[in-house]
Order: C-alpha cells, then structure tokens, then sequence
C-alpha cells in the first residue's frame, strides 16, 4: 500500500511538473518532428523528450504536440543528470535544486527540468510556469484597450467550459467597431473562435493589456468583400510587453487560423478561417503590398534585426490579397506609430 501511494505521488509530482502554460501544436498532414522542429526553433530530440518519442518517430495528422521551452529540457531515454548537466554547462546540484529533485530520485522519460538562469514561478494550484508573461490574474477575461476610441474595456470571454458566451461576443464586437460608427449602426459580432482563442492568448501572455488596432471594416477600396475583416472573423492586435515576433510565433500554432506579420509596423493581424494562411509584408503606411514569400530575400534596406526577426518569410503568402490601409485615427495614438497596410489572404484554391 505504501509503495502504491509513492508511486502515486510521484506521478502526481510528474504531472504538476509539466502541465504548465506552454505552447502546443497539432499536427497537419506532411508534417514530421523535424519539420515541426524547425518551426519552433527547438531541436528534434527536445521535441521528441518532450513529447515521449523517440527522435525517428512519425507523427500523425491532429496529434497534439508540446513545444518544449526555452530554458527547459526534457528528459530522453537513457538520459542522466550529470549527461545533462555537461550538456547545458551547468552543474547537477543546480539542476536538482531548481527541479526540486530527490538524491537517488530517477529521472523519466519526458520529465521536464528547467535550467539555470530560466526563471520560473509556481501559481496556486502548484503548477510551474514561466514567470516572463506573468499569469493571468483571471484566466478567461481580457483586458482590451480600443485605440482609435480611446476605449478600455474588461470582459470575461469564455465560461467554466471555456466556450464563448454571447455577451463577450456582444462586447467584444461593441470594441471592433470601426472608427465614426453611427450609434445604431450594427455590425456583426466576432465568432466564437476568434473569441475563444483571445482567451487563449490573453491567458498564454500574463493577461496583459491586448491593444485593438484594427477590427470590423467597411468593404471599398482596397477592403474586399472577401476580407475577413468585412465579416467582423479579423483583428489586428498588440499586446503591452510582448514583442510582435513572440505574438506572432504564439498565434501560428492555432490551426484554421490567418496570421500577417508586418516588420515595419506595430501589430499582428489574427484571423479565424477554415485554412491556416500565413504572410509578411514589409510595406509602410502608404505603401502597395511588398511580401517576402518563402525563400525569398528581404529587401535591401531590411536590417540585420528584422532579416533575423522574419526569417523565411511567408509560407503561404501566395494567398494574401491587398487590403485597406486603416485610417490614421485607428492606428495612432501618442506612444504608437502609425501602421501600415495588412494583407488578408484570399479564399483557399478549389482542390
């Protein structure tokens, strides 16, 4: 009986260690750990730990995927803390004080160890989680801040279930209203999902303050029928404290999902579709469209620092369609830039 509550508690201990915050991905059709790997910047044999799997195991499609993070590592087979601890220049005594572990305690497969300098906190429920984001004070509510209104509204978006309620659609569509709406003026409120993954981002970043940018916009000019925008499924976001590249990377491991990354302007653009689509455009406000589609070389003025912040650029920006330049109003405010044009990626291709 005693030996049966041990390895009770230990299990639980395993448990607590690893369901914190972190990012997950599911898999799609073609991918293989290596490619997932490169996605996330994170070796094979980390993703493999991480997961339980061997480094030359397959992958199949809808399979969800734990991303290890930066400043941990996951135990593999055969693994020894001294091995990991000559690996990660460290020392073992460092590793078992941070991971709080036992003298003699064997190490598990997939068990996660943070490293030295990776600093972490334990909410209240026990649970580790990185302290660079914070946690949510309240998981589920949001705290957004309308630019072209000046508007800062609190609202709880998903119940105990974690699905949307209507009045957190209402509301939240009440703050994605375009700039000069006549007060009776109705537009359509945002999906469920998209309300439901804001939830998700609210929580994943610390629950801090998520600036609206843009959200519904009126069809004309550059603004398609088509656009996400016009249906009230789109918004461009930034978040206080996360650097646009992090939002970025965290919003392309949702599925169904339209991402738009912009290195010369101040927000990412978030959309809920039925295919994931994902594009940069290094235009300025003003500017026609100028995307870097994979493989292709940024232009010539890039930095070093934005070369390296975009990376290959846009895996499906073939897809991207020119959208409306928003209206200074909705886009300035005293301690922001003014922003460019954002692309929305076309309807996917008959198959």
């Amino acid at each position: 009986m005693r030996r049966a509550l041990a390895y009770l508690l230990l299990w639980w201990a395993l448990l607590a260690g690893v369901a914190h915050a972190q990012t997950m991905h599911t898999v799609r059709a073609g991918q293989s750990l290596a490619r997932i790997a490169r996605r996330y910047h994170v070796t094979v044999a980390d993703l493999a730990a991480a997961n339980g799997l061997s480094a030359t195991a397959s992958v199949r499609p809808g399979q969800e995927l734990r991303i290890p993070e930066a400043g941990c590592v996951y135990v593999a087979a055969g693994d020894s803390l001294i091995e990991i601890a000559h690996d990660h220049n460290c020392t073992v005594a460092e590793l078992v004080r941070l991971n709080h572990l036992h003298d003699g305690q064997a190490l598990q497969v997939g068990q996660r160890l943070v490293l030295p300098g990776f600093e972490a906190t334990t909410t209240r429920t026990g649970r580790t989680t990185a302290s660079r984001w914070g946690t949510a004070r309240t998981p589920g509510t949001a705290t957004f801040y309308r630019i072209a209104t000046h508007t800062r509204e609190r609202i709880r978006l998903v119940d105990v279930t974690r699905r949307a309620t209507r009045a957190a659609m209402r509301r939240l569509g009440l703050m994605m209203r375009p700039r000069g709406a006549r007060p009776r003026e109705t537009f359509p409120n945002p999906p469920a999902r998209l309300v439901e993954l804001l939830a998700r981002v609210s929580d994943h970043f610390g629950g801090h303050v998520v600036h609206i940018v843009s959200g519904y916009r009126h069809a004309g000019g550059y603004t398609r029928e088509s656009s996400q925008h016009t249906h009230g499924h789109a918004i461009d976001i930034h978040i206080d404290g996360v650097p646009n590249t992090e939002l970025r990377d965290y919003l392309r491991t949702f599925d169904r999902v339209g991402v738009g990354y912009y290195p010369r302007s101040s927000f990412v653009h978030f959309d809920v579709r039925t295919r994931s689509a994902y594009w940069v455009d290094w235009s300025r406000p003003g500017e026609a469209p100028q995307y870097q589609r994979r493989g292709d070389s940024a232009p010539v003025d890039a930095t070093a620092e934005e070369r390296a912040a975009t990376g290959e650029g846009g895996v499906d920006a073939t897809e991207a369609e020119v959208d409306a330049v928003p209206e200074p109003d909705e886009t300035t405010e005293p301690t922001l830039e003014v922003m460019p044009a954002e692309p929305e990626p076309a309807p996917a291709p008959t198959e």
